[in-house]
């Protein structure tokens, strides 16, 4: 159960700072695109997007956006970012999660997953040795989602109370 506790979680990826990820040994970052960069209904990154991942970059962090969604969906998305990505991720099974940090050039130890999903975001990211950052997910109207979030809430509330634990023994 402990592999499915989040490492931190935040209410935004916006809320994630490079200070924090480097802190932890961070070089690299894996962003799941649905849910936690934008809305499954959104076909264009939103326009505070590139800024944020820019700001990754400047602080010279990897960013590889790590979706399970199709090829035409994420290759549409990641290049008005400007970004590289992985699709058909197969998250949460570990190979997909190896074959994204090659591509990173980073050993898993090195490698943050950013995600809205406690079972594949999160799952693959603990199974492999990754940090793993839960982030709310954007599209908490949708019926299913949200029936997913009252599933996923005991192991949210067990990773914030994780990062407060950390925050003050740091």
């Amino acid at each position: 159960m402990s592999k499915l506790i989040p490492d931190y979680v935040f209410e935004s990826i916006y809320d994630i700072t490079p200070a924090l990820l480097q802190q932890h040994g961070v070089r690299g970052v894996l962003i799941d695109l649905d849910g936690t960069m934008a809305s499954r209904k959104a076909a264009l990154p939103p326009d505070t997007l590139a800024p944020f991942v820019q700001t990754l970059r400047e602080a010279g962090l990897r960013v590889l956006v790590f979706s399970n969604n199709r090829e035409t969906r994420v290759r549409k998305f990641c290049q008005a970012l400007g970004a590289e990505y992985h699709c058909r991720a197969a998250k949460p099974l570990a190979f997909g999660f190896r074959r994204a940090a090659e591509r990173l050039g980073l050993p898993l130890t090195q490698v943050a997953v950013i995600g809205d999903q406690i079972f594949t975001d999160v799952l693959g990211g603990n199974r492999v040795g990754a940090l793993t950052c839960y982030v709310q997910t954007l599209d908490r109207h949708s019926f299913w989602i949200n029936l997913r979030y009252q599933i996923e809430r005991g192991f949210i509330e067990r990773g914030k109370h994780r990062m407060e634990a950390r925050e003050r023994h740091e």
